[in-house]
């Protein structure tokens, strides 16, 4: 038995077990003794009620005595000892902390409360007595001279103050107690931490206390570069989150290794948020850090969040911004409120994936399609060398197509662990293309031949010296789908390396795409048309039609300047059409920056209607606002008081006196052809002939093909039985005054366009079918941007022997004007990038004509 102790006496464990054996006590356990029994011992110091004695046996042993007290008799063993220089260093750690504070605090006086401070002490041997005081709690006593004399003494191996501790513990009336009693809260630590950094893991009421008296060191680093907005995070700690951000927590600031490297982004503030949504953000995501823009649930609290301040690229501890974090939650609105916002879609995590790659591993083809189209590198590696395509999984074929389409490249052939999809060994499988629309038939060969001709024209033109320049850029109308412009326009700029406005002489459009060309001419980028493109859906498409027309005008005020004319706007000059719906017939309005031909020639307006203004008055937004003027979209402009304008405004919802211009030029080309040709004519009448400057390129953008649909029966009752609908549309003199009649043959597809006066109650459902039916066709002939309208064109331009190209992509669905859904949108856009992608050689064509000389 001796043996086998003996043998595990060699061991630490063994060691252990040998002390839990042993009757010795601990020589740390505080003992109630008697004074008496150590009347034989010698003293080898004293230190007021603190004795350390020495035995006969010369063992070493602290007693401590009670200065006062009902008995003499009563003492504590504090520490017992063989070795007199532990019983020393023991002695000293007591002797200035243990008497004075039970002289202070007499309710710690006893067995327990004594074996507690030793213990303490025992691990904590350079606190003082502030420390010990906030430690317990003696919250009655922080009163007391002798600790408010220490109370911001800080511990001399750890640099903690006796408030960061109470802090740390939780205890918030202590917290409170040492506040009263005039602590610091400037204080740092000797790894620089506040008291907010101690704060931060604790509860929302401690960072409350702390932060009503003062918040100068709420946003400092410490030596990780943590703030304590970080330590929040960190901690897991959502309440504690709010509580920091609610006192002034700077969002902005980043968790950086070095403690000196500068902080450049603007502060992010979000009290006023806060307090007006205060269950507005994830609290899961709040553990790995970032922003409130990172733990965002919608597009409402990240355009507040944003307004705000905070930094839409900040990154959390995986190094991925609020982006990366919307893409792996699968939130759609969020993904394209960041972007349409002016996130980044090219920064990389810390294992180098941007949101695209992500996108493409999570297969959600609808954040693809919008990372896509707001520019995402295709080709970007991660720190393991693959790209978005690569991430793709095996069986989303779908999504794959979507990747090539727009050019996403293949793999190298060095790269391993791919699949059909993406290696570079194979070229064969590319995904599964959607189905395609149905489209109008082709016209590829004539459009060919014109082309050619075009050229012919183009070249003997130019042996007989004719002025270079006269390069037009014709927008159309077509509500959010201005949207498809903005895209196609990118693409082109990124392929000329220049800016849009540098590459035409002339800019024409209609409504949204008179809108976007004012915005090119007031120094947008094409980007930040693309941003606000999506802002305005949210803001201006709000509730049922006719809509509000104040988010509308207040975007365009905002975005083109309240008070800018179309004057300022030097180059290019700036044709934008308008319908003057004040008069009968109604007459088509170009909105210029430059002279009319009219002015020119200094032909006086007729004095029956008050002309519109000048280019030095017109103001740009008004301009635009007049473009967009579609009947039924917005609601009449109350600041326009005549009876006349308010009687039609009232009931076409109109602009003023204006309607939108795509009512008679929803494709400007030919109108705009036509006023540079007047204008150069006007120029040569009055001498400025050598500053004439005729056409020499025609660049047309629609906004998308609708695909074509067979139009279904849908007729209540047949008149006869004849293959002969007759179909006429009574009008009234008020309106139009006339009465057309029109034959059409009848087939099974036909919907029946019938307009007559009811005899009945079912023949006024029928009326109101064939007045609606009407109304669409009128619609929609009247605002046609495509066929006949482009074929004229075209064979215009081919005449003249000018170069024309037209751009709109077949879209797979009709998207209304006032289109908000954001899934609808992104796939439209995408469909335009494929599109341009699929027509590059004929971009690489065009652009070499705009950048010769």
């Amino acid at each position: 038995m001796t043996s086998w102790l003996g043998s595990i006496g060699l061991t630490a464990g063994g060691l252990m077990l040998r002390n839990l054996l042993s009757s010795e006590p601990n020589p740390n356990k505080v003992l109630d003794v008697k004074s008496v029994q150590y009347s034989d011992r010698n003293v080898h110091c004293r230190d007021d009620a603190l004795v350390l004695y020495i035995s006969k046996n010369n063992s070493y042993e602290i007693v401590l005595q009670r200065p006062c007290t009902e008995t003499l008799h009563q003492s504590f063993s504090l520490y017992r000892s063989k070795e007199l220089s532990d019983a020393e260093i023991r002695f000293l750690q007591l002797k200035d902390k243990l008497p004075p504070l039970i002289t202070i605090a007499k309710e710690v006086y006893n067995l327990n409360g004594i074996q507690k401070l030793c213990d303490i002490l025992r691990e904590h041997p350079s606190w003082t007595l502030a420390h010990l005081a906030a430690y317990f709690p003696l919250n009655d006593h922080f009163q007391d001279p002798l600790i408010l004399s220490i109370l911001n003494a800080p511990d001399e191996n750890t640099g903690i103050s006796p408030l960061q501790l109470a802090v740390k513990n939780g205890n918030l009336r202590t917290v409170q107690q040492i506040l009263a009693a005039g602590a610091s809260l400037e204080h740092l630590d000797y790894e620089a931490n506040t008291v907010f950094h101690y704060a931060a893991a604790t509860s929302k009421e401690i960072i409350q206390a702390l932060s009503a008296l003062s918040t100068k060191c709420l946003n400092l680093r410490n030596f990780k570069g943590y703030t304590p907005l970080h330590m929040a995070c960190l901690a897991d700690k959502p309440d504690c989150v709010k509580a920091l951000l609610r006192a002034g927590a700077d969002v902005n600031i980043a968790a950086t290794e070095a403690t000196s490297s500068p902080n450049n982004t603007p502060p992010g503030y979000v009290i006023d948020f806060l307090q007006d949504h205060p269950n507005k953000l994830y609290a899961q995501d709040m553990k790995f850090g970032g922003t409130p823009l990172h733990w965002s649930c919608s597009r409402e609290v990240i355009n507040t969040l944003v307004d705000m301040g905070c930094d839409i690229d900040s990154l959390n501890f995986d190094k991925r911004t609020a982006l990366h974090v919307m893409v792996l939650r699968h939130r759609l609105d969020c993904v394209v409120a960041l972007l349409s916002r002016g996130a980044r879609a090219d920064l990389g995590d810390k294992e180098g994936n941007t949101p695209l790659h992500l996108a493409a591993r999570e297969g959600n083809t609808a954040v693809v399609q919008a990372l896509i189209v707001f520019g995402a590198d295709l080709s970007y590696r991660n720190n393991t060398g693959a790209m978005p395509r690569h991430c793709v999984n095996t069986g989303n074929d779908k999504l794959l197509y979507i990747l090539h389409a727009v050019g996403a490249p293949r793999c190298p052939k060095e790269m391993q662990g791919c699949n059909p999809g993406c290696s570079g060994m194979e070229r064969e499988f590319n995904g599964i293309p959607p189905a395609t629309p149905p489209s109008a038939s082709t016209r590829a060969i004539i459009d060919q031949m014109l082309t050619v001709s075009g050229m012919g024209v183009a070249q003997s033109a130019k042996k007989t010296g004719r002025i270079k320049g006269g390069r037009l850029l014709c927008l159309d109308g077509g509500g959010i789908r201005g949207m498809i412009l903005a895209e196609i326009l990118l693409e082109l700029e990124k392929q000329a390396g220049k800016s849009l406005v540098q590459c035409f002489d002339w800019i024409a459009g209609t409504s949204t795409g008179g809108i976007l060309a004012l915005g090119l001419a007031a120094g947008k980028t094409l980007k930040e048309c693309l941003y606000i493109y999506f802002r305005m859906k949210d803001l201006a498409f709000v509730g049922a039609r006719p809509y509000s027309s104040e988010p509308l005008e207040n975007m365009l005020k905002e975005c083109l300047g309240s008070d800018s004319v179309m004057a300022t706007v030097t180059h290019p000059k700036v044709m934008i059409t308008g319908v003057l719906a004040d008069r009968k017939p109604v007459d088509l309005h170009l909105f210029r920056n430059y002279p009319s031909p009219s002015t020119l020639l200094i032909i006086e307006p007729n004095g029956l209607f008050r002309p519109p203004p000048l280019p030095e008055e017109q103001l740009m937004w008004r301009a635009a606002r007049a473009t967009g003027a579609a009947p039924s979209y917005f609601r009449f402009d109350s600041t326009i008081v005549t009876i006349s304008q308010a009687h039609l405004s009232s009931n076409l919802r109109s602009f003023g006196r204006f309607l939108d211009g795509g009512l008679i030029a929803n494709n400007p080309t030919l109108d705009a052809m036509t006023e540079i040709h007047e204008y150069n004519l006007a120029m040569e009448a009055t001498g400025k002939g050598a500053q004439a400057c005729p056409l020499t390129l025609v660049v047309s953008l629609g906004t998308g093909l609708v695909p074509i649909t067979q139009v279904t029966h849908i007729s209540a009752v047949c008149r006869t039985e004849n293959t002969i609908i007759k179909i006429t549309a009574l009008v009234s003199k008020t309106d139009l005054g006339t009465m057309a009649q029109y034959y059409i043959r009848a087939n099974t597809y036909l919907k029946e366009i019938d307009v007559f006066r009811p005899e009945s109650l079912w023949d006024t459902a029928r009326l109101a079918m064939g007045m609606s039916s009407l109304g669409q066709l009128l619609v929609d002939q009247a605002t046609a941007s495509d066929g006949r309208v482009v074929d004229r064109a075209r064979a215009w331009c081919s005449m003249i022997g000018v170069p024309y190209y037209r751009f709109t992509p077949q879209m797979s669905e009709d998207i209304a004007m006032d289109e908000r859904s954001d899934e609808k949108l992104v796939n439209m856009l995408w469909e335009t990038r494929a599109y341009t992608h699929a027509n590059r050689h004929v971009l690489n064509e065009l652009v070499a004509l705009l950048n010769k000389d």
